[in-house]
Parts: structure tokens; C-alpha cells; sequence
């Protein structure tokens, strides 16, 4: 094949590539040996006719075009090897004629990453600190939470329980009709719709009511939304949440159960400052990432920026579907057209790929890296927590494409744990990283050509 090479200044090289009468001949055998097998020729069972026959009956150019399947592929491949192209993703190829066969692919080079003096990231922690009150309102949402449902005979008030009968009519057609509802009277519940809550206040037991409200516009039944709904409410019971005292007994009825209740106030101490931990870590590394990212210039093939927006948006259409709504309405909601929702995707695209190319730039500069005894320590942490689905998980990490996945994990782990070192002003230490200072200084700029991450 004959290969002409022209390099483009957005990290991008395009190569035209002219397919030889020798390099089609194995392409068009395999063509052959495939259409064989699914077309039937007069005269032959399926899979026998010869190929000139065969030719004949379905013509050169559908041979062709089942070739050019074959040899798209392996020969851009093969036209990237031989021009030694460091390939940062999935090139674009263009078939520009077939006689003779002259590809064009434009193949996104991996994204050039310099790094601003990342060792001089500085980001102040955040202190963790649990007071009473927090404790007390845990305290209290456990006493709700285990609180026991009781009747009264009093009217309905704000935050009781009521068993109804509800009728909903919207002009003479009924859109519901329920039996023994049981009904959370909070103000704040806005079904069916909203004030219906504060129309049952004031409410007794076996007292009827009828009230008419509106439906709000966008309600989830456009039919109804904007309307007005008239209820008929019969009220059977009312019951009102009693709250256990705070003692002892209570804690013993907690979870698996505590001796005391101040045994009780030192776990939830004690998990909430274990939350707090942990929200204050990954708001460090938002503030550590922003920092290098901050630092961080990437020159970046827009094939790249492309392909990662395309996997963003398919991602999103998925998760429409499984809440069964068309992207067509989620636009239509968020007041957002098609061409600015894909504009979007691909600002969120370059930010993603930005924070990838410059995390990998800082392992190699650090050197970081996940050893395969990593990766299996990692998958002995999941599976162990697998439960019943530890069989199902170990063979799907052990694949190749998951071990891959959990490597890339356990790296980003390894320099998020680094880089938050360095804010923090500690040394980081010597060992694997101490060639890398080296390195770091004879490249000051901390310039490098990044591999691909899909």
C-alpha cells in the first residue's frame, strides 16, 4: 500500500492510503469465503459456488464492499505501525474511492500534557468537628424512626397519619378512586397533589370532606396538569407518632442493640464524624484536582473531545430510558435545545479528559503505577464484600477488560493519595518517586505525550 502522511496542528495526523492490487487479494478471498456461506447461486449448495460464479451472480461491487469491511481496519493499522504514530484513540477513516481503494484516516494523536510546578499545590484541610446538636438530631430521627403509630380521637394535625377513602374528579371524569389510603399528613407531601395535606387539617374520623384544587402545569399527567381536581375524602382513622423516651430501653432496640443509651451517643458520635471524614476527603481532592487541573495545558485531538462526548451522551440517553424519559422531554424541561445540550457534552468531555491526561501525567512524573499484585488486592477487597455474588464478581474482574478498569481505579487512588500529600505540605518520601524528581527536573515544563485511556 502507498501511504501519504500529512501532520495537522490540533494533535492529529491524516493519512491517505492507496490499497495495492497485492494487499486486496487476501481481503477479497475473505470476502468471498463470508458471501459464500449466505447466498444462494442456482445450480450449488450454499457455500460451493465457485468464486467466479459467485462474482457474477452478485457482482464485483458487493464483493468489494464486503473486502473493504476486512481491510478498513487491519490496514490503517498496519499504516499507523509503519509511520510509528504514538495513536491517542479510535481513528476516523473515510473510504474516498474504490478503484482503486484509497482510504483516508484521520487518526488523533495522544494529548501533549504540560504541568505548571504541581508540587507547589497547596490546599489548606478542612477540620472535622462533631457537636452536640448533631448528635441530638440523630438521636431524635432514631426515635422517629422507631416511634410506633397510635389513634386519637382528635382532628387531623400536621404530621399524623390518616387511613382514607379518596375520590378524584376532574370535571365528570374520575381519575381516582382508592380505598383505605393510608396518608402521611406533612405539609410538605406534595401528592396527589399539592395542598392536599393542608386540606385534611382539621379533619375527624368518619367526617367527610369535598375540595377542589389545582393541578400544577407540569404534573406527570399532561392531560390533567393545569387543570383543577375536585376530591372526595372520607376520613376513617387518624393516628399520631409516639415518640420513645430517650433512655436505656431505647438504645437496646437500636440496630443490634446498644447496652446503654450513652453507648448508643458514642456510635452515632462516631459515624458521624466518620461521615464527615469522608466528605471532607473528597472535597479535598475536588479542591486538589482543581488545583492541578488549574496547571495543567493539554493539547488534545478533537476526535478525541468527539469520542469521549459521544460515550457522555450515550450514557445519559441510557439513564433517561431506565427512568423512561425521552431526551426530547428532558430537554424540552431543562429549557436546553440539541445543539447546546451537545455542546455541553463536549465541554464536559475536554474537562473529563483533562483530568485523566493530567492525573496520568503526575503518575509518570511520581512513579506511580498499578503492579498486578495491586489489581489483585483490590479484587480480593471486592469479592470479599461480594456476599452470594462473590463467584459472579471474581469472573468478571478477572477478565482482562476488568482488570484493566480496576488498574486504572487503583492508579488514580495512588496519585489523588500523592498529590494530597503534596497539598498538604508533606514530603511525600523517597522510594518510587524519588527517580522521578529527577526526571521532573530535566523536563522543568513537565511536557508529555500522554497514552490513550479508552
Amino acid at each position: 500500500m502507498k501511504i501519504t502522511r500529512e501532520d495537522l496542528p490540533q494533535r492529529e495526523v491524516v493519512l491517505n492510503i492507496e490499497v495495492e492490487a497485492d494487499d486486496l487479494v487476501p481481503y477479497m478471498h475473505r470476502a468471498y469465503q463470508r458471501v459464500v456461506q449466505r447466498v444462494n447461486v442456482p445450480g450449488f449448495r450454499k457455500g460451493k459456488a465457485p468464486r467466479a460464479i459467485l462474482e457474477r451472480y452478485v457482482g464485483h461491487e458487493a464483493l468489494l464492499d464486503e473486502a473493504v469491511d476486512f481491510l478498513v481496519p487491519e490496514l490503517v493499522e498496519r499504516a499507523v505501525q509503519q509511520e510509528q504514530i504514538e495513536q491517542g484513540g479510535i481513528p476516523s477513516v473515510e473510504v474516498v474511492q474504490k478503484d482503486p481503494i484509497t482510504l483516508k484516516a484521520t487518526v488523533p494523536l495522544a494529548p501533549k500534557v504540560s504541568l505548571d510546578a504541581y508540587r507547589d499545590i497547596r490546599v489548606e484541610p478542612e477540620a472535622v468537628e462533631v457537636v452536640a446538636e448533631e448528635v441530638e438530631t440523630t438521636l431524635q430521627r432514631l426515635r422517629s424512626e422507631l416511634a410506633l403509630w397510635e389513634p386519637v380521637e382528635r382532628p387531623i394535625a400536621e404530621g399524623d397519619q390518616a387511613t382514607l377513602d379518596v375520590r378524584a374528579l376532574v370535571g365528570k371524569r374520575e381519575v381516582a378512586n382508592q380505598k383505605s389510603v393510608v396518608y402521611s399528613v406533612a405539609l410538605d407531601n406534595p401528592n396527589p397533589v399539592p395542598g392536599f395535606a393542608q386540606a385534611l387539617v382539621g379533619a375527624r374520623a368518619e367526617e367527610r370532606k369535598e375540595f377542589t384544587l389545582p393541578v400544577p402545569d407540569d404534573y406527570v399527567d399532561s392531560k390533567l396538569a393545569g387543570g383543577e381536581c375536585m376530591f372526595q375524602v372520607a376520613v376513617h382513622q387518624v393516628k399520631e407518632k409516639h415518640l420513645p423516651e430517650l433512655n436505656d430501653e431505647f438504645a437496646k432496640g437500636v440496630g443490634e442493640g446498644f447496652d446503654t443509651l450513652e453507648a448508643l451517643e458514642l456510635q452515632v458520635r462516631t459515624d458521624i464524624r466518620t461521615q464527615k471524614e469522608r466528605d471532607v476527603r473528597l472535597r479535598y481532592q475536588e479542591k486538589v484536582m482543581e488545583e492541578l487541573v488549574a496547571r495543567t495545558k493539554l493539547e488534545l485531538s478533537p476526535l478525541l473531545v468527539e469520542h469521549e462526548a459521544s460515550h457522555l451522551l450515550a450514557d445519559e440517553q441510557e439513564a433517561l430510558k431506565r427512568q423512561q424519559v425521552s431526551m426530547e422531554n428532558y430537554l424540552k424541561s431543562a429549557g436546553r435545545s440539541e445543539e447546546q445540550h451537545v455542546e455541553e457534552a463536549r465541554a464536559a468531555a475536554t474537562q473529563r479528559l483533562t483530568r485523566t491526561y493530567a492525573l496520568l501525567q503526575v503518575a509518570v512524573m511520581e512513579g506511580l503505577s498499578a503492579a498486578p499484585d495491586d489489581v489483585d488486592t483490590e479484587i480480593k477487597a471486592l469479592v470479599d464484600r461480594a456476599g452470594s455474588q462473590a463467584s459472579a464478581m471474581q469472573r468478571s474482574l478477572e477478565t482482562a477488560e476488568g482488570r484493566e478498569s480496576l488498574g486504572r481505579a487503583v492508579l488514580n487512588r495512588k496519585v489523588m493519595d500523592r498529590l494530597m500529600q503534596i497539598a498538604r505540605g508533606e514530603n511525600p518520601g523517597t522510594g518510587d518517586a524519588a527517580p522521578q524528581e529527577a526526571a521532573q527536573d530535566e523536563n522543568p515544563g513537565g511536557t508529555q505525550d500522554a497514552g490513550t485511556t479508552r
